[in-house]
This record gives structure tokens, C-alpha cells and sequence, in this order.
């Protein structure tokens, strides 16, 4: 894209911008993943086990002053920072902030670094309710920051629209409560150690906890509740147990429908701002419930033929269409957006490369095996398995995975009778 003088005036007149006040030396700050550092001071920035683990920002530029961007395009926008700890005697991990917000063409967000709490914060609030108040620059203002305005990396929009489509801001404030921050020491009711039964567990009391949701809940990510490894009804027994412990449909179906109003692009946001959670704001909840919603929808394949479990759910072909091709959609966005490096160097050792290629050859062979006179018609399954090819050419061409489907065609009524006999898995609910 040639950035010419009059495209870069329209621009400015009609982007958006971001603009920080009293910024200090040393800050690390991003938007939708490029990140920018002052130049007078290194990175503190801890290379412990977690850090390194979840260190993701594709680029750093490095600057001598910076006061944010300019020329931003309307939509959603993830803007990170990492402050400086001021205690000498205590430095410790410095934390990584953002804020997701939707930008409209002409917005200005204004964030002004507090002394007090160490953090970037809203330029004004409402000392009664405590809900930001809209900051108004004038443009003699803008064209005075001219030269300490970054322009928006034009180049990466493409992508990241890619990686945010679908997500509303009804899908932000449910997940992150109203101030839209987030940062990478939140925590979720529905992180995996605090589920137990089905049930979350109070860390401090050890008893249930509440599990009614607060849209306005700071400090948290409320990502939807659910147990991958109890992933049956409650009563069932035997037979059914042992069934829905190995095929996730049923918790799927439940899922979809009791959190999400059987809107397949609700449970999608989630899994969309997992991902940009976890790579871009090192949130580790933000994994936990990745890997949650990928093992749920990637090993769940009754959902494709059991015309029961559906009407009982209330859930019809045109969900489960919406919902599985657009997921591929989603997933061909993330691995194309990573860098080749991802799993064999940034995340050596951790098991991640292994547990990504199991779930999506997992996702693959299950679609594969859609019968012809399963849940779907003829043109929704071409097009989910059409959504599929350009997954598995981008996960080859990016990872050299080879997602193989071959011979598995038809073969959903054959996958009942596996492990029968002596060598079926028998789940004992204690």
C-alpha cells in the first residue's frame, strides 16, 4: 500500500487516534500486536519460564519520544502496555496491560499515566459512577503531537481484521466487564484448576462458588464454565457416560445453548479473544480457555450426524454449518498470523505444537467422516469441508503439518465400534 500525501491527510482526518500522556521512560506499548519501547532504556522485562513462554509481540520499534498513533482505522483495537516498576528494592515481573476497544473514524483515546497506581488510566472519569468521560482534542492539538504520532501499521490491518471479525463489544464488556482492560495476572472462574466436578471451587473457602455471571465483574475473564474432562450430562450412566467422556457433542450442544442462546458467533468471540488475550497480554487464564474451546469443538463429532442430540438441544444444521465454518475461518487467520518460529522456538519444550496438531487433526477427521445422511445437507458439508482444504494448506505451508484425511471419508458410523470389547473405555462416575 503506497502511503501518498493526500491518502495519508484523508487518513489522518478520518482515522482514529490513541495518544498517551506522561508516558515513562523505559514503557513498552503496542497496538494490534506491534509493540513500540523507548529507546533510552533496555527492557526489564523477566525471562522466567511463564514470560518466556507467553513473549509473542511480533516487532519492537524503538523511539526516542512517543505520544501514540495516528491514522488508525475504525474497528477493534488492542492497545498493550508494560510500565516500569519505580520500587528499586522490588522491581519484579512488570505486568502487561490493554484495553480492547471498538475506534470509530475521528475517535481520540486519551489513556494518562497515574503515578499512583503505577498504570496507564482513562484521561477523565466520572468521579460519581466511575465510567470514563470521552476526552476531546482539537486538531491544532493532533497536528501539534504530529511528530510524536506513530502512524498505524497499515500492513498488518488485513490480518488483524481477519483475527477480530465477529467479536462485538457486547462479546468484550461479557468477558472483561465495562472498563474493556485486561492484563496478564487476571484470572478466570473457569481456569482448570478451580473446576472440580463441574463445580467451581473457592480457592480460599475450598467450597462451591457462585457461577451467575457479572457483566461488570473487574479483574476477572469471564470466560464461559464448563469441564472438558466431565463432558456428559448429569444422571447419565454407563454406556452414555463412556460415550460423551470421548465425544464432546453433548457438552458442546449444552454449552452452545445455556451460554451462548445457541449463537454460534458468541462461543467464537470468546475463542477469538482467548487467542489475541493470550499472545498479545501473556494472559496464562487466556490459554487455559483456548485450549478449553479448541478440545470442545475439535473432538466433538456426533454433533454431525445425531439428529436427536440437536432437536433436544434445540439446535438445527444451520448452527452447527455457522458454527463449524466459520471456526475454520477463525483458525486459518490464527496459524497464518503466528510466525514460523511459534512452536519450535518461542514455545520449545511446552507441548504446545503437540497439543495444537492433535486437536485440529482431531477437528479435521471428524469432518471428514460426515456422513451424507447426518445432520447436514449436501452444500453445508461441501462448504465446511471446503473451509477445511485452506486450513490444512496454511497449517502445512506455516508448520509443515500434515492434517491428513485420507480414508476417512464416510467413516462416522465405523468410529461407534472402536475400542469395543475388552479394550472399550469405561468411565466410573464415583
Amino acid at each position: 500500500m503506497k502511503l501518498t500525501p493526500e491518502y495519508a491527510q484523508r487518513l489522518f482526518e478520518t482515522g482514529a487516534f490513541v495518544i498517551f500522556s506522561g508516558l515513562p521512560t523505559g514503557s513498552e506499548v503496542g497496538i494490534d500486536g506491534e509493540c513500540v519501547q523507548d529507546s533510552k532504556t533496555e527492557s526489564s522485562m523477566s525471562h522466567n519460564a511463564v514470560t518466556e513462554l507467553l513473549l509473542l509481540c511480533r516487532s519492537v520499534h524503538l523511539t526516542q519520544k512517543f505520544s501514540g498513533w495516528k491514522m488508525i482505522p475504525p474497528g477493534l483495537h488492542l492497545v498493550t502496555w508494560s510500565i516500569p516498576s519505580t520500587n528499586q528494592q522490588s522491581p519484579g515481573l512488570q505486568i502487561r496491560h490493554a484495553v480492547l476497544r471498538h475506534l470509530k473514524g475521528g475517535d481520540t483515546y486519551v489513556l494518562k499515566y497515574s503515578s499512583e497506581a503505577e498504570d496507564l488510566v482513562p484521561n477523565a472519569v466520572d468521579q460519581a459512577t466511575g465510567e470514563e468521560i470521552p476526552t476531546i482534542v482539537s486538531p491544532e492539538h493532533l497536528r501539534a503531537l504530529d511528530t510524536e504520532l506513530a502512524v498505524y501499521p497499515l500492513y498488518r490491518w488485513s490480518d488483524w481484521k481477519a483475527l477480530t471479525d465477529g467479536i462485538e463489544d457486547a462479546d468484550v464488556v461479557r468477558l472483561i466487564g465495562t472498563s474493556h482492560k485486561v492484563d496478564s495476572l487476571c484470572e478466570s472462574p473457569a481456569d482448570e484448576e478451580v473446576i472440580h466436578k463441574g463445580e467451581v471451587i473457592d480457592k480460599t473457602t475450598g467450597l462451591p462458588a457462585t457461577t451467575e455471571k457479572d457483566d461488570n465483574q473487574e479483574g476477572q475473564v469471564a470466560y464461559a464454565i464448563f469441564d472438558t474432562k466431565r463432558s456428559w450430562r448429569n444422571g447419565a450412566v454407563g454406556e452414555e457416560v463412556t460415550t460423551y467422556s470421548r465425544d464432546k457433542s453433548w457438552l458442546l450442544c449444552h454449552v452452545l445453548k445455556e451460554d451462548f442462546a445457541a449463537q454460534p458467533a458468541r462461543l467464537l468471540a470468546q475463542l477469538q479473544l482467548a487467542f489475541l488475550i493470550f499472545i498479545n497480554v501473556q494472559n496464562f487464564s487466556s490459554l487455559l480457555a483456548f485450549k478449553r474451546f479448541l478440545i470442545l469443538l475439535s473432538r466433538s463429532e456426533r454433533i454431525f450426524y445425531d439428529k436427536e442430540l440437536l432437536t433436544t438441544n434445540g439446535i438445527d444444521s444451520q448452527t452447527v454449518h455457522d458454527l463449524y465454518t466459520r471456526l475454520f475461518g477463525i483458525l486459518t487467520a490464527q496459524l497464518s498470523s503466528l510466525p514460523e518460529t511459534f512452536f519450535s522456538v518461542d514455545l520449545a519444550g511446552t507441548g504446545m505444537q503437540d497439543f495444537w496438531q492433535d486437536e485440529l487433526q482431531s477437528l479435521c477427521r471428524n469432518v471428514a467422516c460426515i456422513p451424507p445422511t447426518g445432520v447436514l445437507q449436501a452444500p453445508q458439508a461441501s462448504h465446511i469441508k471446503d473451509a477445511m482444504a485452506e486450513l490444512k494448506a496454511v497449517a502445512w505451508a506455516r508448520f509443515q503439518w500434515n492434517l491428513d484425511t485420507s480414508g476417512t471419508e464416510g467413516l462416522a458410523s465405523d468410529n461407534e465400534e472402536e475400542e469395543e470389547g475388552e479394550d472399550a473405555p469405561v468411565v466410573v462416575e464415583l
